[in-house]
Parts: structure tokens; sequence; C-alpha cells
């Protein structure tokens, strides 16, 4: 069997590869990094750092090779395509399509005893040899990103890695997500944010008939003890049961038939990241 990440850890891994992209799109091509953007990445990096570290480690070569179904082949054929083979690498699938149909994309991921530099140096060395017009960015010595864009079709090819303990955590994705700017995923019907949140970003996983949304969003910090009575007013009247909260928590949990909603506030220094989770039938 292949490592499962949990639904928290693998979106925060997504998160940081979506963003990474979306700095790109948005700033890279016109030489720089915007700091503000810049911060947020170096935020994200080091919250899926945390959740990664939170998982189990990665299988050794043999356990990730063995049990692989057809659709996580599809997936890391479609996210390393176009770049290299790394090393004594055995990719694993992480996720495809989750930004919706706006944004075709797919994402894989591998750990290496190799260090970030290391990494990095390779990929930027064998795509520099491809006459590949690249682009890079390390935000200290343990992260940072290197890949391309395809100049007529607009994919892009994208290498992220995260230090986890002694190890790397490499991230290869290939996607269009250029389009999602403009036409994001939309929130799942009978579902909203509490008042004091952001603009959201709504990822989707689909699998053996069944959907699940993670959503993420900034909430002000002030609104945080809130968002039990909100939920409770705006999910039981369409029919959801409340769990019995843990005393001092910040997550609430709700049941409609085989659904499942969760709503936890996770704190950022001063200010608070909502994070929302629904699992139903397709």
């Amino acid at each position: 069997m292949t490592q499962r990440l949990s639904p928290l850890a693998r979106a925060g891994l997504l998160l940081f590869s979506v963003a990474v992209v979306g700095a790109l799109i948005g700033f890279a091509w016109e030489g720089e990094v915007h700091e503000r953007e810049e911060a947020r990445l170096e935020a994200l990096m080091t919250s899926a750092t945390q959740e990664l570290n939170a998982s189990s480690r990665a299988p050794s070569s043999a356990q990730a090779s063995s049990g692989i179904s057809e659709a996580e082949r599809n997936i890391i054929q479609r996210a390393t395509q176009g770049l290299p083979p790394y090393k004594g690498a055995v990719p694993q699938a992480l996720a495809a399509d989750f930004l919706g149909p706006n944004a075709p994309m797919a994402a894989a991921w591998f750990m290496t005893e190799d260090s970030p530099q290391e990494v990095l140096g390779f990929y930027q060395g064998s795509l520099l040899d491809a006459g590949l017009p690249i682009y890079f960015h390390n935000y200290n010595e343990n992260a940072g990103y290197v890949g391309y864009m395809e100049p007529h079709t607009k994919v892009m090819h994208t290498v992220s890695v995260l230090v986890q303990g002694q190890q790397t955590a490499v991230f290869v994705s290939k996607g269009k997500v250029a389009d999602l700017l403009d036409n994001p995923v939309p929130m799942p019907a009978g579902l909203s944010l509490p008042p004091g949140a952001g603009e959201p970003m709504v990822l989707s996983f689909r699998e053996e008939g069944r959907v699940r949304y993670v959503i993420t969003a900034d909430l002000e910090p002030e609104k945080v003890n809130a968002l039990n009575a909100f939920y409770r007013g705006a999910l039981e009247p369409q029919g959801w049961v409340m769990d019995e909260p843990e005393p001092g928590s910040n997550q609430v949990s709700f049941r409609r038939g085989s659904s499942r909603f969760d709503a936890a506030v996770q704190r950022e220094g001063a200010a608070a990241r909502l994070y929302l989770t629904l699992e139903q039938q397709e």
C-alpha cells in the first residue's frame, strides 16, 4: 500500500504547490516575486512542513511501488511528464485536478536524503541543458522551487522542495492553472463562510463515488470564538447534527447521513486560518 496523507496534510502540501504556481503566474514573469506574496508562501511552507512531519514517514521504494492503483499511476505520469527523473526517487501520487475543470493539474511527491539545494541544482542544470527558459527561486536553504512554462500551451512544470527532518520532500507538478484566476472553484452548495473570512481557496478530491472538498481562507482572529455558533446556525436547519466538541477546541464537526463536515482554525501568529472539509456522495 502507498502512504496515505491526512486531509489536512494533503491540503497544506497542495496549497503550497498551488501558491508557488500562483506566484509565478502573477509575478515571476515580471522579474520579481512580490514581497507580500513571498511572505504568504513562506507561511504556507512552514505549515506544510509541520503537517508533513505529523504524518508517517515515506515508505521504502519497494513499499511505494507495490499496490499502486491505475489512477495513482496516471497521476504520477502526468505530474512527472516533461521533467527528468531524479536518482533513486519513487514518486507517489498526491492529487489530480483538485482545482476544478478550469485548471487541470497533477501533483506527485517523493522523499530524498539529498539537500534541497542538491535537488534544485539537479533540476535547474537538467532544464538549462535542455534549452528551456526556467524560473528559479530560493526562499532559504530549506526551501525553493524551479520549473518552466510551455510558451504555447501555458502548461507549467514545477518542482518545489521543503526540508522535512533530515530529508527533503520534493513536489513535482504539471498543470495549466492560469485560467483559475478568472474562474475559481465555487463553494459547495449549502456551505458558506463565517463573517470575517477572506477569499477562499477550494480544492476537491474524488474517490470511489465520493467527493471531498477542502476549503481554506484567512479569518479575522476576533471571529474565531464565534465559529461553532455560526455553523450550528447555518447547518442544523439543513439537517446536520453537530458532534460533541472537545472543551477549548477550535474545531467543530457535523454529520448528515453519510456526509461529514469539519471546521477548524489554525493560529498563524497574530492571524488565523480557517480549514473546512466536506465529504459526501458525489
